[in-house]
């Protein structure tokens, strides 16, 4: 999946289908055991216009699971999986602080016996091998992860399990609040025409597609909202939804994936987005009176308010309408986000009582097709330390399947630690330079990497880091450095916030530290130029 994502946003060909990135993410799973004021005119007019609407409910706190349709099904062999695995993903994350299981039900196929939509497990026959019509035109050695899907799926389904019913009610007994995510135009393997992945309007209807006419990347073949047939499409999954399934909250998830609309049309078909916004909270009101009681209408967007409304997701509209409960946002997949301006969602949300919860995603990338850097507990960490500080009502986690499998393994420390500042402020942390991976088409926000200085030439970096560490953390600068002649060295200077670190070790004391937003600045003192391809702030308690 990591892998295939990464590629997709590159070329129209990754370098591997749905089912191997699926394999190799879940397989390395299993053996683990600068405060910006600009926003858009039009932003500013829709926020305006909108009529007030003050939410009566307090924002959810603690952190939120993403759970997706497919992870649930590739853990066990074909056909072996039983309705107890259901039971386990939800038991691994009780008695954490993890409040909120965001329980996908779709991607272009629904994980449950919809009457709306193309079940994913559809034509798939257990007893016939990989080379049947339901694997279409995936390549033979990427199957075997299908096959798994598929036929966990059919297992559960075929005995009268609702895996999607199956963990709500475990969720209600392990005292985790839960939630149905709908994946709003999913596009996973895009680059073939005939993977089981794909519905049949998908595979039918090109015409329904952003542009069927080209293909650059696999956004080019997200469904286009601007049409009532998509619209009502999606309209039918959360009705049914809605009836089906008593649940506490239903996210819409746009960031999977988040283009909807051709370039150039996102402004004017944000605006009917809107009023299809408001049809669904109509819809979301008659299950609350069906269920008798409330139901969280959230929805997942990118991380910058003018990118979201720049792609035409109005959010901000959205609170002011009342059509929302509560808004996450997150960065698509690429990379964690350390710098998302919560407190500007929250000003431009004020007077609505919609909270904001900042996402985390699994993977840190310096820039654009840098090397991905390992996401440790400290790069987590910082990241929710970040969030928390500028006003994040708690730290949305998505495609964070690793290492969860008992309590006391790391992942789930995390779960203990990442719900607030307090309990994050005696921890080892780290701050990532890294770049915005949801952009409005044509307009791209500039990544700061890599940075090449000529002799003598400087660079700053800013890095939010919430409160200054407490005595008697220190801290240091981690650069990753380029020399463009091999055979030299690439010497630097560094400073933060004009402080030299101490000459012995390199460190940097707590009185160098301010509370927000920390500068780094880099100077080159080689005589040849020099690149700056990776910048990270470590902040580290001594070892007792």
């Amino acid at each position: 999946m990591l892998r295939a994502l990464k590629e997709s946003m590159r070329r129209p060909r990754p370098w591997g289908t749905f089912s191997t990135c699926l394999a190799r993410f879940f397989g390395a799973a299993l053996a683990f055991g600068i405060l910006a004021t600009w926003l858009p005119c039009g932003t500013q007019a829709m926020a305006g216009d909108a009529t007030a609407h003050r939410s009566t409910r307090m924002p959810i706190r603690g952190i939120f699971y993403n759970e997706d349709d497919s992870h649930r099904f590739v853990l066990d062999p074909p056909g072996k999986m039983k309705p107890e695995r259901l039971d386990q993903l939800v038991d691994e994350l009780a008695d954490s602080q993890v409040t909120v299981m965001l329980i996908c039900c779709n991607a272009k196929n629904t994980g449950y016996a919809s009457n709306v939509w193309d079940v994913h497990c559809r034509g798939f026959d257990p007893a016939k091998g990989d080379d049947q019509p339901y694997f279409g035109d995936v390549p033979k050695e990427d199957r075997e992860t299908l096959r798994r899907w598929a036929h966990n799926l059919k297992a559960m389904l075929d005995a009268g399990i609702d895996p999607m019913q199956r963990m709500i009610d475990r969720c209600r007994t392990r005292r985790i609040s839960p939630w149905v995510s709908i994946r709003m135009n999913d596009v996973h393997d895009a680059h073939l025409l005939r993977s089981p992945l794909h519905s049949r309007m998908w595979m039918e209807h090109h015409e329904y597609w952003r542009y069927p006419d080209r293909f650059s990347a696999w956004n080019d073949r997200c469904f286009n909202y601007a049409l009532q047939p998509v619209r009502d499409h999606a309209m039918g999954l959360v009705r049914e939804v809605c009836e089906r399934y008593d649940m506490d909250g239903l996210e819409l998830d746009w960031n999977r994936f988040p283009l909807h609309f051709r370039e150039g049309e996102e402004i004017q078909q944000g605006k009917v987005l809107t009023e299809w916004m408001s049809a669904v909270r109509d819809v979301v009101r008659q299950a609350e009176k069906k269920w008798k009681h409330p139901i969280w209408l959230v929805a997942r967007v990118p991380a910058r308010p003018e990118v979201a409304y720049g792609t035409g997701l109005d959010a901000v509209a959205w609170a002011k309408r009342g059509l929302v409960d509560h808004l996450v946002v997150a960065p698509f997949w690429a990379t964690t986000d350390y710098d998302i301006p919560v407190e500007r969602w929250l000003d431009l949300l004020k007077g609505t009582g919609v909270g904001v919860t900042a996402g985390l995603e699994i993977r840190v990338e310096p820039y654009p097709g840098a090397p991905v850097l390992a996401n440790t507990p400290q790069r987590r960490r910082g990241a929710a330390m970040a969030h928390l500080a500028r006003g994040s009502h708690g730290i949305y986690v998505f495609n964070y399947f690793e290492g969860r499998s008992e309590a006391g393994s790391e992942l789930w420390q995390l779960f203990n630690e990442m719900h607030s500042v307090d309990a994050l402020a005696r921890q080892d942390r780290s701050y990532v330079v890294t770049f915005v991976d949801i952009n409005i088409p044509g307009k791209p926000i500039p990544p700061a990497l890599p940075k090449r200085l000529s002799p003598n030439e400087s660079a700053e970096f800013k890095v939010f880091i919430g409160p200054k560490p407490l005595a008697p953390a220190k801290g240091e600068v981690q650069l990753t450095l380029k020399a463009e002649k091999p055979q030299e060295r690439a010497p630097t200077r560094v400073t933060l916030n004009g402080h030299a670190p101490d000459e012995t070790k390199s460190t940097f004391g707590a009185d160098a530290f301010c509370d927000g937003y920390n500068t780094i600045r880099v100077i080159n003192t080689s005589t040849s130029p020099l690149g700056i391809e990776g910048v990270e702030l470590a902040i580290r308690f001594p070892r007792k």
